[in-house]
């Protein structure tokens, strides 16, 4: 009797033991919840683009990471982004590096007029940027991808600018390096968030803007502007970040965060090539206005301008010398190298690029 008492009682421990350690084993894990912010429309091609990305690091991770996303600025507008990561109002967030100036002093290189010829190109050299110099004014955020939107598109409400004499007295929004290549072009930079340029415009606050050709589609700049230049000469570019707040990056499992760089790496190559999509796209579409006109430089009125604009590039190098952080001119050599680079890999790999559309020389 007692021997079959201690059987069973040895039964009934055992199944304990081994039901306890399968609910341990099977219990669900805790779902990593986030908050994905954009400043840019619902409309815009990047706000579903950002939407995708995180929709895809939720497939990847089987149910173990919900991503809510926030666009059109309902949850952080485009000066509030750096601050709002670093404070985690937003967990993760994408913005430009224009919109705070001084912040990023290093990165802000990117941003000087070397003549980026497309987003693709310029998205490509500020990964490359990024990757080689680390710049440690990002250490209070992790960045999960660079990318970058050349300004190439001088849109003008109701002149018809062909040469740089015809920006004398004329206010452009601009922010940033572009401000300050706005300066040298002879004309008066404002800064004003993009979200609040149609009625700027339509208004006559500004004469127009110095930007992204895609915004003559994505911000309807093309309703408000009938005339733009394509000035790729002296292309600026806004540099874009996808970041994210440290400690969350920080709290999440290595696997959540080797799916995170992933999805992050396969989508800064959707970002560069978008950029490239959406400004032919965004040229077709003043076009289909009448009376809109899209044109390029004469060869050597793009000269002038690029002329024009280096003196930019010597103030930058001689105020990051006065700041402390020494020669400034190996990130534009390092820049100009990684243009001439990407270039012409653009054409070889078939990239969609403004520069495939038959624009007019104005002359």
């Amino acid at each position: 009797m007692k021997k079959l008492l201690f059987c069973s009682l040895m039964i009934i421990i055992i199944s304990a033991l081994i039901l306890g350690g399968c609910t341990k084993s099977t219990a669900p894990q805790e779902v990593i919840k986030l908050s994905s912010a954009c400043y840019l429309p619902p409309a815009h091609p990047f706000s579903p683009l950002q939407e995708a990305w995180g929709k895809d690091i939720m497939a990847r991770a089987n149910g173990r990471v919900e991503i809510t996303f926030y666009p059109g600025g309902s949850l952080l507008t485009a000066p509030q982004t750096a601050d709002g990561i670093v404070q985690d109002i937003a967990d993760i967030a994408f913005a430009h590096i224009g919109y705070t100036p001084g912040r990023f002093p290093v990165t802000e290189s990117l941003d000087l007029p070397v003549g980026y010829p497309s987003g693709w190109v310029g998205s490509h050299v500020a990964t490359d940027f990024m990757n080689k110099f680390k710049p440690d004014e990002w250490d209070n955020m992790h960045v999960l991808l660079v990318n970058a939107g050349t300004t190439a598109g001088l849109m003008l409400h109701d002149t018809k600018v062909t040469k740089l004499e015809d920006l004398k007295g004329k206010t452009l929004r601009g922010a940033g390096e572009v401000a300050s290549a706005i300066t040298a072009l002879g004309a008066t930079a404002r800064d004003i968030p993009m979200p609040e340029m149609y009625d700027s415009v339509s208004k006559g606050v500004v004469d127009g803007t110095l930007v992204g050709i895609e915004t003559l589609k994505s911000f309807k700049m093309a309703d408000v502007c009938k005339y733009t230049a394509f000035v790729w000469q002296v292309g600026n570019m806004y540099t874009f970040y996808l970041a994210m707040n440290n400690a969350k990056w920080d709290s999440m499992p290595k696997d959540i965060q080797k799916i995170f760089d992933e999805v992050s790496e396969e989508y800064a190559e959707k970002w560069a090539v978008a950029w490239n999509e959406a400004d032919v796209a965004g040229i077709q579409y003043s076009l289909s206005i009448p009376g809109n006109e899209v044109y390029k430089l004469t060869d050597a009125e793009g000269e002038r301008w690029n002329a024009a604009v280096q003196p930019v590039l010597g103030n930058y190098v001689t105020a990051m010398a006065d700041k402390g952080y020494g020669d400034a001119q190996k990130y534009i050599d390092y820049i100009k190298d990684r243009v001439d680079y990407w270039t012409p890999l653009e054409e070889k790999e078939n990239i969609a690029s403004p520069f495939d559309l038959d624009l007019p020389v104005a002359q």
